[in-house]
C-alpha cells in the first residue's frame, strides 16, 4: 500500500507543484490538501496520513502551531516545504524527514521522499521531538493565541478572548468572552501553551487571565474570591495567592 500524504500549502502554484511531483511517485498517495492550519488539523483527524508535507507560513495558525496542537501521540512523518530557512537545522535535530527550501526541483523533492520512505519503514512514527521543537519556537515568539480542540472542532482562540481555564475530571472547561468550550486535555497541558506573563494558576483546578480579574474579595482561611470581567468567580487558593499578587494590578 502506498503511504498516505497530506499536503498543507496555502499558495496554489506551490501546492499544484507538490501534487504534480507526487503524481509520478507510486510509493505515495495524496489523500488530502489543506490551505491553512485549522483545516490541516481537521484533516489530520479525519485522514490519519503517514506523511505530511507542511509549509511553515500558512494562514490561521502556522505549521509549528499545527504540530504543537496535534500533540506527541500523533504518528506521521513531516517534510517541511517553505521559503524560510530559520528553523532548518533545528528541524533536522528534531527528526523532521527533510526541510525543502522553495523553489526546489524534482530531484530534490525525490530525495526528500526517499528519506521519508526510509523513516516510515524503519520505525514507528512519533511526533515527540517535533512537538518539542514546535513548543520551543512558540515560546520564542510573542504568543497571542492558543489552539484547542472543542466539541465542535479546532479553534484558534486569541488570549484576549480567554478568561479562565478550569479542570473538570478528564476535561477542562475554557471560559471565553463569547461562551464556554469543553476540551479533552489536562489543565497542565494548556498551562504550558498560554503566556505565563498573562495567565496564572490560582487554584489547583483553575488558571485565570490576570487582566480579566475585575477585583479580589476576601474569603475564609486565607483564600480569596476573584471576580472576573464577565461576572463569574474563581477561588484564589492561599497556596497561589503570593504569586498571583505579583501579577495583579487592581483597577
Amino acid at each position: 500500500m502506498p503511504y498516505r500524504v497530506l499536503v498543507v500549502e496555502d499558495e496554489r502554484p506551490a501546492r499544484a507543484n507538490i501534487v504534480r511531483l507526487l503524481a509520478s511517485e507510486p510509493r505515495f498517495e495524496i489523500v488530502g490538501e489543506a490551505v491553512n492550519g485549522i483545516e490541516a488539523l481537521r484533516k489530520l483527524d479525519a485522514l490519519r496520513p503517514d506523511l505530511v508535507i507542511l509549509d511553515v507560513q500558512i494562514p490561521a495558525i502556522d505549521g509549528f502551531e499545527v504540530l504543537e496542537a496535534a500533540g506527541c501521540e500523533r504518528e506521521f512523518a513531516v517534510i517541511f516545504s517553505t521559503a524560510h530557512d530559520a528553523y532548518a537545522l533545528r528541524a533536522f535535530d528534531a527528526h523532521a524527514v527533510d526541510y525543502l527550501l522553495k523553489p526546489y526541483d524534482r530531484e530534490r523533492f525525490r530525495r526528500a521522499l526517499d528519506k521519508a520512505c526510509a523513516q516510515l519503514s524503519a520505525h514507528p512514527r512519533t511526533l515527540t521531538d517535533l512537538t518539542d521543537l514546535a513548543r520551543q519556537v512558540s515560546a520564542e515568539r510573542t504568543r497571542d493565541r492558543i489552539v484547542i480542540k472543542t466539541e465542535d472542532g479546532w479553534l484558534a482562540l486569541p488570549f484576549e478572548a480567554l478568561l479562565r481555564v478550569s479542570a473538570a475530571g478528564k476535561y477542562v472547561v475554557v471560559y471565553t468572552t463569547s461562551g464556554q468550550h469543553v476540551v479533552r486535555d489536562s489543565l497542565a497541558a494548556l498551562a504550558d501553551r498560554v503566556d505565563p506573563n498573562r495567565f496564572v494558576r490560582v487554584h489547583r483546578s483553575d488558571i485565570v487571565r490576570v487582566d480579566a480579574v475585575a477585583r479580589l474579595e476576601p474569603a475564609e482561611h486565607g483564600d480569596g474570591v476573584l471576580v472576573l470581567a464577565d461576572g463569574t468567580t474563581a477561588t484564589l487558593s492561599r497556596t497561589y495567592r503570593k504569586h498571583f499578587l505579583t501579577k495583579f494590578r487592581p483597577r
